[in-house]
C-alpha cells in the first residue's frame, strides 16, 4: 500500500512522471506553457508534504512494528559501465529539458526524449524484447487523447462546453473554481483512471483558466489532482499492481475492500494538501 501511494503522489513530481502531466503540458502549449523547473519546483514539495502525510497515516493505521521483515538476498550485479551509461543518459536528458536554450536547439521536448531512445537501443542496453514489451497502449492513449482533444477544440465543442461551465460557475472566485474542479477531477480520476480522465477534463480546464486569466494554475492543479486520486483498483496502474500481488498461496496480499478504504482516505488528504498548500504555493509562483 506504502509503494502504491508513493507511486500516485509520484505521478506528480515532474511533467514526465506520468501520462496525465504529458496531457497538461501539450495542452498547456497553445496557452501558457510551464517550465520542466517550474513544475518540478512546485509539484516537489507537495509530493514529499503528501509522503510524509500518507506514510504516518499508514503507519499509525497498520502499526508496522508489530511485524519482522524476511531478510532480503544481496543483488549481485556489479557496478559497470551500462550503469554509467544510463545514469549519464538519465542526467543529460533531464538537464537538456530542465535548460530552456536547448529548446531553441532540438525544437521541443519531444526530440530531447529520443536521445535516450537512440542511445539505449542503440548501445544495446535495451533490446527489441524491451521494446516490444513497452506500454504501448499507454502511450497510444496519450497520443489518441491529444488528437481527440484537438479536434473538440478545432469543432468549436470545447468553447460550447466552457460557455455551459462558465454558466454554472459564474461569479465565483479562483480558489472556489479551483477547488471544483479539483474536486470534479477526483472524483471523475478515481472510476476512469488517471490518464482518461486528464484527457476529458484538461482541455476544458484550459480553456476556462485562459479565460479567466489563470490558464497554467488550474491546469496543473489539474493534472495533480489526477495523481492523487486513488480510490479504487482501477484508478491507477500502482493501485491495479497493488492488488494484483499474490502470496506463495495464490492469495493477494490486499483486497479490494482494503484498498478501497484506505484509498479513500488517501485521496481525500491529496485533494486537501492540493486545495490549500497547492493552491497557496501555484499562486505564489506566479501561476
Amino acid at each position: 500500500l506504502g509503494i502504491s501511494v508513493a507511486c500516485n503522489i509520484g505521478g506528480m513530481a515532474s511533467p514526465v512522471s506520468s501520462p496525465q502531466n504529458a496531457v497538461a503540458m501539450a495542452v498547456l502549449s497553445s496557452y501558457h506553457e510551464i517550465g520542466f523547473i517550474e513544475w518540478i519546483g512546485t509539484a516537489l514539495p507537495l509530493c514529499v508534504l503528501l509522503v510524509v502525510i500518507c506514510h504516518l497515516v499508514l503507519t499509525a493505521w497498520f502499526r508496522p512494528g508489530h511485524y519482522g521483515l524476511p531478510l532480503i538476498p544481496k543483488h549481485q550485479d556489479r557496478f559497470d559501465a551500462r550503469h554509467r551509461v544510463v545514469i549519464g543518459t538519465m542526467i543529460i536528458s533531464v538537464l537538456l529539458w530542465c535548460f530552456k536554450p536547448a529548446l531553441g536547439i532540438f525544437g521541443s521536448e519531444g526530440i530531447i526524449a529520443c536521445i535516450p531512445v537512440v542511445i539505449l537501443f542503440g548501445t544495446g542496453i535495451l533490446t527489441k524484447e524491451d521494446f516490444n514489451s513497452l506500454p504501448w497502449n499507454v502511450i497510444y492513449l496519450v497520443a489518441g487523447g491529444i488528437c481527440l482533444g484537438k479536434a473538440v477544440k478545432s469543432s468549436q465543442l470545447l468553447y460550447i462546453v466552457v460557455g455551459a461551465v462558465e454558466s454554472i460557475l459564474d461569479g465565483v472566485n479562483l480558489w472556489t473554481m479551483f477547488f471544483c474542479f479539483g474536486v470534479l477531477t477526483l472524483i471523475v480520476s478515481s472510476i476512469v483512471s488517471h490518464t482518461v480522465s486528464s484527457i476529458i477534463l484538461i482541455p476544458v480546464v484550459a480553456e476556462v483558466g485562459q479565460r479567466l486569466g489563470h490558464p497554467r494554475l488550474l491546469v496543473m492543479g489539474c493534472a495533480i489532482a489526477c495523481s492523487g486520486a486513488m480510490s479504487l483498483p482501477i484508478s491507477s496502474f500502482p493501485n491495479m499492481a497493488c492488488v494484483s500481488v499474490e502470496n506463495e498461496l495464490g492469495r493477494p496480499y490486499i483486497t479490494n475492500s482494503l484498498l478501497m478504504k484506505v484509498g479513500i482516505v488517501m485521496t481525500l488528504i491529496a485533494g486537501g494538501v492540493i486545495f490549500t498548500v497547492g493552491f497557496a504555493v501555484m499562486k505564489s509562483v506566479g501561476f
